[in-house]
């Protein structure tokens, strides 16, 4: 169950990222895009970009993609890490941030929400590293298919919530 992500005007790196994520769940399970709003209508804010159920959890993905070697504070709303983490409490749902680091060998890494959480308002830099994204979260191999990449999302959902 996927929806069309990518536009003929929208082949931003961050939505071929998006699209090529979308691709990567397994027919089988519901997986639900979450529509983006870059105009901010009427102060419509989304805490994440993918919605995922596999019985019986909830996953909730904010995906980032960048070309530099951390990724900067500024790419994340305060709003999405708040939230994420405020839901990562609940029984059942696994929430965070998947980070794809583009031009640094094209390494893409889950990392739980309370994790980022933690960072952000402890740490006294103003991006998340990829040596501290490398440490703290889970690899999601990527391979690549004539031009575009597919994702290995198992070590995502062996590692579900408890």
């Amino acid at each position: 169950m996927s929806q069309s992500v990518i536009s003929k005007n929208k082949t931003t790196p961050g939505k071929i990222f998006e699209k090529e994520f979308l691709n990567s769940f397994p027919d089988n399970l519901f997986v639900q895009r979450v529509k983006d709003d870059t105009l901010k209508f009427k102060n419509v804010q989304n805490f994440c970009d993918f919605i995922f159920y596999s019985t019986p959890h909830l996953f909730l993905f904010e995906l980032k993609s960048t070309k530099q070697k951390s990724l900067p504070f500024s790419n994340i709303s305060q709003y999405q890490i708040d939230t994420l983490f405020q839901y990562s409490k609940q029984p059942g749902i696994s929430a965070g941030f998947v980070i794809n680091f583009r031009s640094h060998k094209y390494q893409t890494f889950f990392i739980h929400a309370e994790k980022v959480h933690y960072y952000y308002y402890h740490s006294k830099r103003k991006s998340f590293p990829i040596e501290w994204v490398q440490h703290n979260g889970i690899n999601l191999p990527a391979t690549l298919i004539r031009t575009r990449y597919r994702f290995d999302l198992s070590p995502i959902l062996e590692n579900r919530p408890i």
